[in-house]
């Protein structure tokens, strides 16, 4: 039987990590479409190199203020084709909850979340997009589970095809929960990328969770920047 050197050990175990890491793996869409759900989109602007497809920073805020976050229930907009009539609305329930859930837990590492307005304290009012096309909100809204709740909820998801399989999109903005005027906003979508094999055929909860915790990590880096200017 060969025997194997150490590089060559080495260099199998790379390449099995980059597969695994590629099967789940995210990237930017290139193009985004708007929904209706942020109202005015004249402010948004091509994000550029590392920011989501569309962003607008409000050049006036103060992010040092904002000690609290108060947290509006994620919504979900589907397209007019109706392709989420495909979940249940138990399965809509558990993608909402995760991503609640991720966002959640990634700003409570930097503020306090609240359920009032007041000083001090942002709105954050967050959508997921399901389709290029996406204009229609469907009745179900995110509630607040612990994480580890919500990702064995989402893990639980039937197999099959469906409207994430393949990309998700969200839209988000934090405004003064006193005032309602807009500190940020942003439009961006992702996309599952695929590999030989089984990955070519996307799960049904991979993308979507990826997408939200890329987006999470993402909303508390941009927030932190901001802070330190």
């Amino acid at each position: 039987m060969k025997k194997y050197g150490r590089n060559e050990v080495l260099l199998c175990a790379a390449v099995v990590l980059v597969c695994m890491l590629a099967a789940c793996a995210t990237y930017q869409s290139r193009n985004v479409t708007p929904t209706t759900f942020l109202g005015d989109y004249s402010m948004l602007k091509e994000g550029g190199e590392g920011r989501a497809r569309l962003l607008y920073i409000n050049p006036q805020a103060d992010f040092k203020a904002y000690t609290a976050i108060m947290m509006d229930p994620v919504k979900l907009y589907a397209s007019g084709k109706h392709e989420m009539d495909k979940l249940t609305p138990e399965d809509r329930q558990k993608i909402l909850n995760y991503a609640d859930a991720a966002i959640r837990q990634q700003l409570a590492k930097d503020y306090k979340l609240v359920n009032t307005a007041g000083p001090g304290v942002a709105r954050l009012r967050t959508a997921i997009t399901e389709a290029e096309d996406a204009n229609v909100t469907l009745d179900t809204i995110s509630t607040v589970v612990p994480i580890g709740l919500a990702l064995s909820g989402l893990v639980a998801l039937g197999t099959g095809e469906w409207a994430f399989t393949g990309s998700v999109g969200v839209e988000a903005e934090m405004l003064d929960s006193v005032t309602g005027k807009r500190l940020f906003a942003a439009v961006d979508r992702r996309t599952g990328a695929k590999v030989t094999g089984e990955g070519d055929k996307f799960n049904d909860w991979r993308t979507v969770k990826n997408a939200f915790d890329f987006w999470a990590a993402k909303l508390r880096e941009r927030l932190a920047e901001e802070r330190a200017k």
